[in-house]
């Protein structure tokens, strides 16, 4: 947060026959007195601090103690066409009202009143209207939390669907290599291949001539389950295809793994049968 400018110091005003006599024997005029001038000893104490900043200054300083909330898609930022979508926002306990705002120059702000610490904000269906960047903000007491996060919402299902294939036969055994083709037939410059399970992390790659293969090498079980490829086009990254068809891929065990874990279960096995 950039620096307040520096408050300029209260107008000093001479006293009367005083004028051009600024300083006397070489030294500076005394600062103007900031209580009034009374019979009996002064009884005031000079403003507080907050009071010479001003309220916009106490303002800012108490917006930059509040902390940022956290946004949350609770179906991923990635939404088949027609779906509900439910975002989440999070903050401390002492927030009031929540804002959720997409980033751009026509959208206004949604607001909800937490329970507990967060708020929900629903859409009865996904479609390209909605896509685009979100963040949220949080009211307390007088003020207003910086924005969290821009998170990118996309939707799925609108392009064609591209095509995946692999290379070799899709059983395979532990510590061999896999290799993926995905491929379209509309011009889709982006192309990613992931698996339903989630354990092998999405494979992005930009695709010369709408077409991308992508090797797994020394894969083991964790590779087993249903991969799917999708694409985007780099000039619209939150329109996204329909996935295509699937691809089931199978990591046969070796016989060694399998040796190694049947030594490691059965003193677990006869740990749990003597306690």
């Amino acid at each position: 947060m950039p620096s307040p400018p520096p408050l300029a110091p209260p107008p000093s005003v001479a006293p009367a026959g005083s004028r051009g006599e600024g300083r006397a024997n070489g030294r500076a005029a005394a600062a103007p007195h900031l209580c009034p001038r009374a019979a009996v000893a002064p009884t005031c104490s000079p403003p507080a601090p907050l009071a010479i900043m001003g309220p916009w200054l106490a303002a800012l300083l108490f917006l930059d103690t509040l902390p940022k909330p956290q946004i949350i898609f609770d179906n991923g930022s990635v939404i088949p066409v027609g779906l509900p979508v439910s975002v989440r926002c999070r903050g401390p306990p002492e927030a009031k009202l929540f804002f959720l705002k997409k980033e751009s120059a026509e959208a206004s702000e949604s607001t909800q009143p937490p329970v507990w610490n967060e708020a929900r904000f629903s859409f009865a269906k996904m479609e390209q209207a909605l896509t685009g960047a979100y963040s949220c903000r949080y009211q307390a007491g007088a003020g207003m939390s910086p924005s969290s996060e821009s998170v990118n919402l996309a939707v799925s299902g609108v392009l064609p669907k591209p095509l995946l294939s692999a290379s070799t036969n899709t059983q395979l055994a532990s510590g061999q290599s896999v290799s993926f083709k995905c491929r379209s037939e509309h011009k889709l410059d982006r192309l990613i291949v992931y698996q339903d399970r989630g354990l092998v992390p999405p494979t992005h790659q930009p695709a010369q001539n709408s077409a991308v293969e992508l090797r797994f090498s020394r894969i083991d079980s964790k590779y087993t389950g249903t991969f799917f490829c999708m694409g985007y086009t780099s000039k619209e990254p939150l329109v996204w295809s329909v996935p295509s068809d699937p691809v089931e891929l199978t990591v046969l065990q070796s016989q060694d793994h399998v040796t190694g874990s049947l030594l490691l279960v059965v003193p677990l096995a006869l740990g749990t049968l003597l306690s």
